[in-house]
């Protein structure tokens, strides 16, 4: 590299330190308690094997078979989810406690989740706190960060003892209706943000809710999978005119990938989140509710299913 660029280079750099600077200066934004759900890869090694810990692989059942973390119990995503009235809907509460009590489970175990695909693990920390319960931890990166530590996984399956799992009753804070979108869409709350965090290209297939604001599922993460940090999350959301104290909505085509975000945002302080379960998959079946659909689109076409 010659010194020319060189000194390009680091001007870049210090330009970008100073921006990123001035942006945390000026925002007066509240943040509450953050950087304790999401742990990484390199701390789980202090879970495995503890007393009151419970290691869960989120994989399919195929893959755990194959390989997973030494003394891991296998919860699919599946298993935590109902499709009624739509697809990847909040299981129930006696679903729940038969679930955790057959995996051995218990009210005050702590649950150390990962996944291989972004969401799961995810879905399951916003599971937990809907049913008032904050004992989950989620590996960042997932199973692709635990490989990359170098962890030794194996395909024996641990002897499981089972337990009694009682769960609360439902927390309404974290999650929102359809009711509550259309709240939104007919009188808006300028407090209040409608997070699509769909693809742009999802959004000239099929439409979006009216009113809301797009911010990629995909830009939440770095190359490796892992989640963008703390203050790259706060800055980005803050470009995008997002801040903590909004009361924030946030969907996808059926609230899998808005899990994700849910947790990045929740551990990077913002509490002023629901999800919106049904999501864009509920939303956009009812013919009589509003679309925004761009010039030269006739009708929602897209099948994703996350």
């Amino acid at each position: 590299m010659t010194l020319k660029r060189t000194i390009k280079s680091v001007t870049v750099l210090l330009i970008l330190a100073l921006v990123c600077g001035a942006m945390t200066a000026c925002n007066t934004s509240q943040y509450a308690e953050s950087g304790k759900i999401l742990i990484p890869a390199s701390e789980l090694a202090s879970y495995v094997g503890a007393d009151n810990v419970m290691i869960v692989d989120m994989q399919s059942e195929e893959d755990y078979a194959a390989a997973h973390v030494e003394g891991a119990v296998n919860i699919p995503a599946s298993e935590i989810l109902i499709n009624v009235p739509v697809q990847n809907m909040l299981t129930s509460k006696s679903k729940l406690q038969k679930l955790f009590s057959a995996k051995g489970i218990g009210n005050d175990t702590v649950i150390v989740a990962y996944d291989d695909n972004k969401m799961s693990a995810a879905r399951l920390f916003w599971t937990m706190l809907m049913y008032q319960n904050h004992n989950v931890l989620v590996v960042d990166g997932g199973l692709s960060a635990i490989k990359a530590e170098g962890y030794t996984l194996t395909d024996a399956v641990p002897e499981i003892v089972p337990a009694e799992y009682v769960s609360a009753d439902k927390d309404e804070t974290w999650v929102a209706t359809m009711q509550d979108v259309l709240s939104q869409v007919n009188e808006p709350d300028k407090n209040t943000v409608l997070l699509d965090v769909r693809t742009e290209e999802e959004y000239y297939t099929s439409g979006k809710v009216p009113s809301s604001v797009m911010f990629d599922f995909y830009d939440n993460f770095y190359a490796d999978g892992t989640f963008k940090n703390i203050q790259t999350t706060r800055i980005n959301y803050l470009q995008d005119g997002i801040k903590p104290e909004n009361n924030i909505i946030l969907y996808c085509q059926t609230s899998m990938r808005a899990a994700a975000v849910f947790l990045r945002l929740y551990d990077a302080g913002y509490r002023n989140l629901r999800l919106y379960d049904g999501a864009y998959l509920e939303y956009a079946s009812n013919p009589s509710n509003p679309v925004d659909i761009p010039s030269g689109i006739v009708a929602p076409t897209n099948k994703d299913a996350s």
